[in-house]
């Protein structure tokens, strides 16, 4: 468990947030891809990237944020972030 949240619930928000982002309720998968399926650009992607750590209070690192292709690769950092405990 990460900080409180679990993987799964990890995952439902940031599927969540990007469905609002881009006015869907389409499920998302994993490979799901961002630009080419979802059709956000860098800016809507830094717009995500906030609206995550909005939610969890944590940052994301901008040049991480922008190197996710797919979903599971922004959910995957978004755990990544949220299992680091500040020393």
């Amino acid at each position: 468990m990460e900080n409180g949240y679990t993987p799964d619930i990890i995952a439902t928000s940031v599927e969540q947030i990007l469905q609002q982002q881009v006015g869907s309720t389409e499920e998302l998968s994993e490979e799901t891809d961002l630009l080419n399926e979802l059709a956000l650009d860098s800016l809507e992607l830094v717009e995500v990237g906030l609206k995550i750590e909005k939610q969890f209070g944590k940052k994301l690192p901008i040049s991480d944020l922008r190197a996710c292709v797919t979903v599971g690769e922004l959910v995957a950092l978004t755990r990544q972030v949220n299992s680091v405990e500040k020393v």
